[in-house]
């Protein structure tokens, strides 16, 4: 089988009738393309060129594999030029985070750089951790890990998040501050069960045996508001107008969720379309 190389490097010469700026072309040594071009006769047992004082032209068999050739190879150098250009950066994101903390800086980012491809893959944030130390992943967007960050691993704060637990206006929970024997009395959906807001509660409840059921956001606060459970979300994750739309408000509690930190981990494998995406993120948040 004849390399495709020898093929490409067949048609750049026939097409510009000259070793030199076939060799300017296709960025490789004039001795290079010489021998290429030498190797390629020697395969298909014929003489494709005719030397000249200055330059070369296409035997009648070099005429007719050039007519076979030149679509196709066009086609394909067409293709290769798109897919060189095409950069691709790794994101690991949870959901909520990714399109309502970082959806309009992803949106930015997109309309500036069309060429640079996005892939979000959404896993816990453990699991993101060990992709981005194995350079799976370019970098993370999260609240901060309690955990020890990893080696290689670096962490820029952007600003504050806020745990909430919510209820319908109508609870009873409503008018009084919740105390931990409240929360360990009543079910809570969470969004999940290993997320970071769901282990503070357990720290903060004192190891408690709390009632906590996994659920996606629309079913917490579906749950939330027919005043029979209670929801522990990210305040920034919900929109304003589906606290009016399900009836719920923000219950005080004894214990203090507070404010958590999030920002973005980046590894070592830094490349200039990842350096633009942290530039930019940095340049919104700043702005925030």
């Amino acid at each position: 089988m004849i390399d495709f190389e020898l093929y490409r490097i067949f048609v750049a010469v026939a097409k510009e009738e000259n070793i030199t700026k076939a060799s300017e072309k296709l960025n490789i040594s004039q001795p290079a393309v010489t021998k290429q071009i030498k190797n390629l006769e020697k395969q298909v047992s014929l003489k494709l060129f005719d030397r000249k004082s200055k330059g070369l032209s296409l035997t009648a068999d070099g005429k007719a594999i050039y007519e076979k050739l030149k679509n196709p190879i066009e086609e394909l150098n067409r293709v290769d030029g798109q897919v060189s250009k095409e950069k691709f950066i790794n994101i690991g994101t949870h959901n909520h985070m990714g399109s309502c903390i970082f959806g309009d800086v992803i949106n930015k980012y997109c309309l500036k750089y069309p060429n640079v491809k996005l892939n979000l893959i959404c896993e816990e944030t453990s699991e993101m951790m060990k992709k981005l130390k194995n350079e799976e992943l370019d970098i993370v967007f999260s609240k901060k890990d309690s955990k020890d960050i990893l080696n290689g691993i670096k962490y820029i704060k952007l600003g504050y998040l806020h745990d909430v637990i919510i209820a319908s206006k109508e609870s009873p929970f409503v008018s009084q501050k919740l105390t931990i024997e409240n929360i360990e009395n009543q079910i809570i959906y969470v969004p999940r069960t290993y997320a970071q807001s769901v282990e503070r509660i357990k720290e903060l409840t004192q190891g408690k045996e709390l009632k906590l059921r996994n659920s996606s956001y629309k079913t917490i606060l579906e749950l939330a508001s027919s005043g029979k459970a209670l929801g522990l979300i990210t305040r920034e994750y919900v929109d304003k107008k589906d606290y009016e739309k399900f009836n719920l408000v923000e219950v005080k509690t004894t214990i203090e969720l507070g404010k958590v930190e999030f920002g973005i981990y980046i590894n070592s494998n830094k490349f200039k379309e990842l350096n633009d995406l942290i530039k930019l993120i940095k340049e919104c948040f700043k702005e925030n």
